[in-house]
């Protein structure tokens, strides 16, 4: 017994020794070693292992997305060489050769710059994790912009910021600038108390308006380029005003006795972003308002906002809803949509499931009856002697009297 227990544990040292030696890397096949977005590109997973345990390895391949970083498990599919992730979903674009040993990527994107691929022999025993890391050539990359920033409300002598976050390789051509262009269209030079930042190692653009004049309304815009492309980044800066009205101000829900409506609260045009959404219900024929209420906002854009109107909700009576913002410059367009509604089942006189089959039952049989009786009467009427004319019966008795 304790000879067996020997052997099992020299045969399990041997295997860990057999996996510890496990090598491999990662080979990237494509135009070059840095290959350009829209390329075909193959990695092919070599692990190093002796000919014999060759048809048992199997091939486990992860992706790691630059930006925004996140891993996504992708694995071989034997029936297509389609490339599956955890949910079973086959990912378009990536696919296997070779029984999942050489991943292929049909267009090369910025984010497939990270990928690793490990080997299990016999499902039991993993490799150590290769990874791969090459730099994908594309066009600049706009990761951040701040939705604040795309539209800046400012008073006069006020300040205005606008930033933004960019990624490219091979790395941005240091000949980009800011270009401004006013509201009637025409281009001219920055303002005198502009300062432009550029922060490389981040990525980093930032411009700084400081003492706004009405001259200096318009559009802001900057062009990042590398060898490979360019891209374009536009900001608005604009007087303070009234707030733009909600948009997409839809029915979400009807009931009986309820109206479920939403709408997108947008930009508030003041510098302090502060604004006041309102709503009513009011009745389509009179004009009668029958509930309101309202909203304050601090600083918010394209929010998405619900409200549940449940007061003295009619079932036959039309509304319309109305929504509206307020700042302290003013009141915005109302956006108003008509709720039509249908008379309400429960005041529509119903028959009672027992008494509809009561009548159910009784109308056939009803049917039945009135025709037996029809037709005895009609039976009846043809069995009875018929009586001949009073003048056919003298001639009947006159030729027999003659006879005699």
């Amino acid at each position: 017994m304790f000879r067996m227990k020997i052997i099992f544990l020299l045969l399990f040292v041997a295997r860990l020794a057999l996996s510890s030696n496990l090598n491999g890397s990662l080979v990237l096949s494509s135009h070059s070693d840095e290959p350009t977005e829209g390329d075909t590109v193959e990695l092919t997973c070599n692990i190093t292992l002796p000919e014999t345990n060759r048809s048992t390895l199997h091939y486990f391949w992860t992706m790691h997305h630059v930006w925004p970083y996140r891993q996504t498990w992708i694995s071989y599919s034997n029936s297509s060489g389609a490339a599956v992730d955890t949910d079973g979903n086959i990912r378009p674009g990536y696919s296997f050769k070779d029984d999942g040993r050489t991943l292929v990527i049909d267009s090369v994107q910025y984010h497939d710059a990270h990928f690793s691929c490990r080997g299990s022999e016999d499902g039991e025993t993993y490799s150590d994790t290769f990874q791969h890391y090459h730099q994908i050539k594309h066009t600049p990359y706009i990761f951040y912009i701040d939705p604040k920033a795309k539209k800046v409300n400012v008073a006069i002598n006020e300040s205005a910021i606008m930033t933004f976050g960019c990624k490219a390789y091979p790395s941005i051509l240091p000949n980009g600038s800011w270009t401004f262009v006013n509201s009637v269209g025409v281009s001219k030079n920055l303002p005198p108390n502009s300062f432009n930042l550029h922060v490389e190692t981040l990525g980093a653009f930032v411009l700084l308006l400081e003492f706004i004049s009405s001259e200096y309304y318009g559009n802001y815009s900057y062009t990042v380029s590398n060898d490979i492309g360019s891209t374009t980044v536009t900001f608005q800066v604009l007087p303070e005003g009234p707030p733009d009205a909600p948009s997409n101000v839809r029915i979400q829900n009807v009931t009986n006795n309820t109206i479920v409506v939403e709408w997108n609260v947008m930009w508030s045009n003041s510098f302090d972003r502060r604004q006041t959404v309102c709503w009513q219900l009011a009745d389509a024929e009179n004009g009668t308002i029958v509930e309101s209420s309202n909203a304050t906002y601090n600083d918010i854009y394209n929010h998405t906002y619900r409200y549940r109107f449940d007061e003295n909700i009619q079932p036959d009576t039309n509304y319309n809803v109305s929504v509206w913002s307020i700042n302290k410059f003013g009141k915005s367009q109302v956006v108003e949509i008509e709720v039509e509604r249908q008379k309400d089942p429960s005041l529509i006189p119903s028959v009672h499931p027992i008494s509809l089959w009561i009548l159910l039952g009784i109308a056939p049989t009803a049917l039945i009856a009135v025709l037996l009786v029809y037709l005895v009467k009609r039976f009846k009427h043809n069995c009875q002697p018929q009586q001949l004319p009073k003048i056919t019966m003298v001639a009947t008795w006159a030729r027999g009297w003659r006879r005699l």
